[in-house]
């Protein structure tokens, strides 16, 4: 019995990582095809801002509600109801000719990718958040990137060959099919019965969370927020700067998004090697700083060259691999019948952070365009706008909670 409830929990985490997959896609697909969609939509900088900020504002909108909704309905039936729309979204996106309608569709992706990071961190964490746990997380977030490598060279490859709407056509039919999965292997969200005594002695004994672990977690507010915004340039920012400043193609801006794609995948794989010598918290507080070194680079030389740009995109990237560390390092101070609320919370802070900078940066080249700004100095400010972010982001992960560093495997024979 037990080993077949365990192969059950298998191909549920299997299926949720294949959705997922699915959603890192649609975070990133804008970069490479955002010249087609500009020019086949007739979009301003700021209405594409607003189109690629969509997606994410409803991410960051839909995570409280679906924190709640996994605290009280289990992990199933948001993340059935979500897909369903976001299906509909996948699909209208690439027969739509009104930009009105592409926004709406870009809304219902929204919806349908929203629960499914938070819903793969409810379906592991319930169960705790030690060494097996941060791994298991760790390395689904890796999988994670095989979405996003798709959307770089295979989808540059798909476009240049059939175009962008047969291409995202491809890809909503297997949004629809990962829907189907997901409902068949999905059946249960309970946790082993002594997460649940713990968690309901935890929730007796405390009722909340204790000031000091409050302080934590507000800590990481900023840090959420700050997560993933260098990754704007990866997901919707990246294709406009290297076809504007390097004049890339729709193929090379594949190869450069897929680049950063690999190199953030190799990065997350290689983090759970990384805890065995350092701990979470020192661990995010480099990836930060990494991050805005970078960005404050880019903003001095924009255009120096195409290799820089391309490899400290790469890095930006690359911070937001940590997600799933700053994620555990909440369930360490939150009580575990309170645990999609607050990790939707900080949720909403990651994705309203990076929609914040998608439709900040519209406005910023809108501005800049009508003052005769252009080029690089255009980017500049940019990079600049993403440093200051990272930096905020850096400040509070100095405050953010600690978790025990993972026990050293020890050698067989």
């Amino acid at each position: 019995m037990k080993a077949a409830s365990s192969s059950s929990r298998n191909l549920a985490l299997g299926a949720l990582t294949g959705a997922y997959v699915l959603s890192q896609f649609y975070r990133s697909y804008v970069a490479v095809i955002a010249t087609q969609l500009i020019d086949d939509l007739r979009l301003s900088p700021q209405m594409f801002g607003l189109f690629a900020g969509a997606l994410y504002f409803t991410f960051a909108i839909a995570q409280l509600p679906l924190g709640l909704a996994f605290d009280r309905y289990g992990v199933r039936r948001p993340v059935l109801l979500c897909m369903a729309i976001g299906s509909v979204g996948a699909l209208a996106l690439p027969l739509t000719h009104s930009v009105p309608i592409a926004i709406l569709a870009h809304i219902g992706l929204g919806i349908g990718c929203a629960p499914l990071y938070m819903g793969l961190l409810n379906y592991v964490l319930k169960s705790g958040n030690g060494a097996e746990q941060v791994r298991i997380v760790t390395r689904s977030s890796a999988m994670g990137y095989v979405g996003a490598v798709a959307a770089g060279l295979p989808l540059a490859w798909g476009v240049a060959t059939m175009g962008w709407r047969w291409s995202l056509g491809v890809v909503g039919l297997l949004m629809v099919l990962a829907t189907v999965c997901v409902a068949l292997t999905l059946h249960e969200d309970a946790m082993p019965d002594n997460a649940e005594k713990k968690a309901a002695s935890e929730s007796m004994d405390s009722g909340g969370m204790s000031m000091s672990s409050r302080i934590a977690f507000a800590a990481l507010i900023p840090v959420s927020f700050a997560l993933i915004s260098g990754g704007t340039f990866r997901m919707s920012w990246g294709g406009p700067y290297f076809a504007d400043i390097f004049q890339f193609d729709v193929v090379q801006r594949g190869y450069a998004m897929t680049a950063a794609s690999l190199l953030a995948m190799c990065w997350a794989l290689s983090i759970s090697r990384v805890l065995r010598v350092i701990t979470v918290k020192t661990l995010v507080l480099c990836a930060f700083a990494v991050g805005v070194v970078s960005a404050l680079i880019l903003a001095q030389w924009p255009a120096q060259s195409a290799w820089i740009g391309v490899t400290l995109v790469c890095v930006l990237f690359c911070v937001g691999s940590i997600h799933s560390l700053v994620m555990s390092q909440a369930r360490s101070v939150v009580p575990q019948r309170q645990l999609g609320l607050w990790l939707g919370v900080l949720n909403t802070m990651v994705f309203l952070g990076v929609a914040v900078s998608n439709s900040a940066f519209g406005w910023i080249a809108e501005q800049a365009a009508r003052s005769g700004i252009a080029g690089g100095a255009m980017y500049s400010r940019l990079f600049l706008f993403t440093a200051l972010v990272m930096l905020i982001g850096w400040l509070g992960a100095t405050l953010s909670p600690n978790i025990p560093q993972s026990p050293p495997q020890p050698r067989k024979g």
